[in-house]
């Protein structure tokens, strides 16, 4: 991504950041209400900050606000997975067609390592080394599809993604098929046939969205 001097983050913008990533992590439980007051306290800041994060994730979608005015953790809706997933597999299959002739031989190898960690972690039942390890796979080819609106849009959905995944990865279950199909795709990238790395991604990504949705329900 385009990187601008760094420049030290306001403390609505620190809150916001270290809350959406509890969001993501799981930390929170889906319809947990929140506290301004509870949240500044754990997050070492005054309440304002707080307040502005929160507008901030309820317009993204994380929270929603109750008739009292009282914050809560939007519940995990499947069919709004389902949608995101939609959209996910078409930009991702995009991404995959665009970066496979800009990917230089040292983001193969990095993917490949990626690739290695994740298939280890599998070996080993690591449900969130192995997640970490495909996060870092999917990361390289999308850093490198050289289209900043796109990387914008994936970043976004992955984030909302990611807090369905961080239920099923809870389980301690993971599906070992992932790892077969990045294979594909990465062969696919090092051959430089772009449409062939498309339609392998979009394959994986809408597969993955039936296994997460299978196990959310089953979950449920």
């Amino acid at each position: 991504m385009i990187e601008f001097p760094s420049s030290k983050p306001s403390l609505s913008e620190s809150a916001y950041s270290e809350i959406r990533q509890s969001l993501i992590q799981g930390d929170f439980e889906p319809g947990q209400r929140l506290s301004e007051p509870e949240l500044a306290l754990r997050f070492s800041t005054s309440r304002s900050p707080i307040r502005e994060a929160l507008s901030r994730l309820g317009h993204e979608g994380f929270l929603e606000r109750l008739p009292n005015g009282r914050v809560r953790v939007r519940a995990l809706d499947v069919s709004e997975l389902e949608q995101l997933y939609v959209v996910r597999a078409t930009v991702e299959g995009l991404a995959a067609r665009l970066a496979a002739n800009r990917l230089r031989t040292i983001d193969l190898e990095q993917m490949e390592k990626a690739q290695d960690e994740m298939e280890r972690c599998i070996k080993k039942n690591d449900v969130v080394g192995a997640i970490a390890a495909g996060q870092v796979f999917h990361d390289l080819l999308v850093r490198e599809c050289g289209n900043e609106p796109l990387i914008e849009v994936l970043s976004g959905l992955r984030a909302k993604i990611s807090r369905f995944r961080a239920v099923v990865a809870s389980l301690g279950d993971y599906d070992p098929e992932r790892a077969i199909e990045h294979r594909r795709i990465l062969k696919a990238l090092y051959q430089r046939k772009a449409e062939l790395a498309a339609t392998e991604m979009m394959s994986h990504v809408n597969r993955s969205a039936a296994v997460l949705i299978a196990r959310l329900h089953k979950r449920r």
